[in-house]
């Protein structure tokens, strides 16, 4: 299958971009909080409002990341692709994260929101991808990343949930 694989092997120029953008739209919408918004809140409801389609293109955006992500653990050049574009992201969203956590905010504990706020969608784009679970409800990316999400920051003292 030289041919599948050339073609697959030059997609892989056109995945950073599309990955990176969805992480653009998340960051924007992040911005786009209303000042005072505890940063737990913040978090939650642009990483749900992210992840969670609202229109069949979105529902086939999640699937197609879905194939992605199947494909890319048997393709070490597209994992890596994968991994660059989320830590573009998190050194992208803590100067995001910087300005909702405030300027008393510890540099320390806003990296670890950034590091663990990106992993938490990583991690729930990965196991949703391995399952047959669907774009929205329960095992959903959306419902993943926010579990993730919650265990992750349990200990960061930026995390202050609000009733759940």
């Amino acid at each position: 299958m030289p041919n599948f694989h050339g073609y697959f092997r030059a997609t892989l120029a056109a995945v950073g971009p599309h990955r990176g953008g969805g992480a653009d739209r998340w960051r924007e919408s992040l911005s786009a909080t209303a000042p005072g918004t505890p940063l737990a809140a913040a978090l939650e409801g642009s990483i749900a409002a992210s992840l969670t389609p609202v229109d069949e293109a979105g529902a086939e955006g999640l699937r197609w990341t879905r194939g992605l992500l199947r494909a890319s653990a048997e393709d070490p050049a597209l994992r890596a692709v994968w991994y660059r574009v989320n830590q573009e992201s998190e050194e992208r969203l803590r100067d995001v994260l910087a300005v909702l956590a405030g300027p008393d905010a510890d540099p320390l504990e806003v990296r670890l929101a950034a590091a663990a706020a990106t992993d938490a969608i990583r991690i729930a784009l990965e196991s949703w991808a391995e399952s047959d679970a669907p774009v929205d409800g329960p095992g959903s990316p959306a419902a993943l990343a926010l579990r993730c999400l919650r265990e992750l920051m349990g200990g960061v003292a930026l995390w202050s949930p609000g009733p759940s």
